[in-house]
């Protein structure tokens, strides 16, 4: 099986989605659909420790890659959910190339880096050599999201970082801070298109957020390579909205 990070790296088309639901049965059931990873979000829905490891196991057993968008750049926090069995994190709010730098460093091997251990699901449970376990740590996969007007200033300095799986622009973000209450404002679409060049001037995949798969459509032609489509429970929403289950209540 190819792994996240090299498809990443291959600049592929991937389509993902965020979930917000604590509970590994979610897990199991995006991994039969067509999805090529998901993101357990970490930062705005109330994913412990124990819920986090529960999710990563259910997405080993299914063969289903997973992000974590952890709260924030802590080492520990990344740390963690590298031990856990994650295939990389997402990680808000980074600023500049120095955060970005540091972010490579928490997540990988090395001094000053990731802390050792291959007693963790990571490491199989210490059934695998050293070598055999900082080998495998190269596919994990570090992606800051630059979601500040600071930050895509900064953007070819952030992309240009050895290191990283890719970038993600993040538009809802970007459209609060710049006043705006829509994400196909013109400024914000600006932004995404100009962290969207700092990634392809750095052979680096761009990634974003669409609430639809129709957006995601669009976001592939803008250059995006990897989208993080709406959620699980936008999903169910979507499926049960008051306009369909209207309509088929009032049919004859």
């Amino acid at each position: 099986m190819t792994s996240l990070k090299a498809r990443f790296t291959a600049r592929e088309r991937l389509i993902g989605t965020f979930v917000k639901t604590p509970h590994p049965m979610v897990i199991e059931v995006l991994a039969g659909t067509g999805l090529d990873f998901a993101i357990l979000d970490a930062e705005h829905a109330p994913f412990g420790p124990t819920e986090i490891d529960l999710s990563l196991l259910a997405a080993r057993a299914a063969r289903l890659p997973i992000l974590v968008r952890v709260p924030d750049a802590r080492p520990s926090e990344i740390l963690r959910v590298l031990d856990q069995g994650a295939d990389g994190v997402l990680v808000p709010h980074v600023m500049d190339a120095a955060g970005a730098a540091a972010l490579v460093k928490a997540a990988n091997y090395g001094a000053g880096g990731r802390g050792y251990s291959a007693t963790t699901r990571a490491g199989d449970y210490g059934a695998r050599t050293m070598a055999e376990h900082l080998e495998r740590s190269r596919d994990v996969v570090v992606v800051p999201q630059i979601e500040d007007p600071d930050a895509v200033e900064a953007a070819e300095a952030i992309a240009a970082t050895e290191g990283l799986g890719a970038c993600f622009v993040g538009p809802a973000d970007l459209a609060v801070a710049l006043g705006e209450t829509s994400l196909d404002a013109p400024a914000v679409r600006a932004s995404v298109d100009k962290v969207v060049a700092a990634c392809a001037a750095a052979g680096l995949s761009a990634a974003s957020f669409a609430p639809t798969m129709s957006a995601a459509a669009g976001l592939f032609e803008r250059g995006i390579n990897a989208v993080a489509v709406a959620s699980d429970q936008k999903a169910l929403q979507d499926f049960f909205s008051p306009e369909i289950t209207a309509a088929v209540k009032d049919r004859p």
